[in-house]
């Protein structure tokens, strides 16, 4: 599927899953269900997306989108404004588990330093561009840093990079304007190309 089309469907539907999300919230039992049952197809675009970019070093597509699903519907609080900031949480529980595994397959296998991260080639393409498994724990890494540094600047590269918003969305979502987002955009990369070839 072309990034494209994997934007088309991430695109906020208006009603329904709000609608689902706030039903779950104030205690329906079969919300949650209905609401797995609407994103799925969506949800698996999404999973496709990172387990491309971990080359084979994550769970199958299927079984992302049912691990995300339970981590993120067992809360106790369902805290989603709308659709896309769900699909956004997802989407970040989706990398976890991919960098989780990844972790636990590449530990044996580290030699000494990492692998050059070309990250103006990696970020301007979606993770679907298969950046190998090293690449993608460095960029792990170097996003951590930045979250504990600039929570909104690593934020949009969460949301764009890794669950494939376009900045419009992302845009829509914050209640600014997709300038904004674009700006926050170009910090966030140039200060994870520090961080990067500070940990080369």
């Amino acid at each position: 599927m072309s990034d494209s089309a994997a934007d088309e469907a991430l695109q906020p539907a208006p009603g329904e899953v709000t609608r689902l999300l706030a039903a779950a919230r104030d205690g329906d039992a079969t919300a949650s269900g209905r609401l797995f049952e609407l994103v799925y197809a969506d949800l698996r675009q999404l999973a496709a997306r990172h387990v491309r970019g971990a080359r084979g070093a994550g769970p199958s597509p299927t079984s992302l989108v049912h691990e995300a699903f339970l981590r993120i519907a067992r809360r106790e609080e369902l805290p989603y404004a709308d659709r896309t900031h769900f699909f956004a949480v997802a989407s970040r529980a989706m990398r976890q588990i991919v960098i989780d595994e990844a972790r636990s397959r590449s530990a044996g296998k580290r030699g000494g330093g990492r692998a050059a991260v070309a990250l103006d080639e990696v970020a301007v393409a979606a993770p679907a561009a298969a950046t190998p498994v090293e690449e993608l724990l460095a960029i792990h890494d170097a996003l951590s840093v930045l979250e504990a540094e600039a929570p909104r600047l690593a934020e949009v590269v969460e949301w764009h990079f890794f669950g494939g918003l376009t900045f419009g969305e992302i845009a829509e979502a914050r209640g600014v304007s997709e300038r904004t987002v674009l700006r926050d955009w170009r910090a966030a990369r140039a200060l994870l190309h520090e961080r990067l070839e500070e940990g080369g």
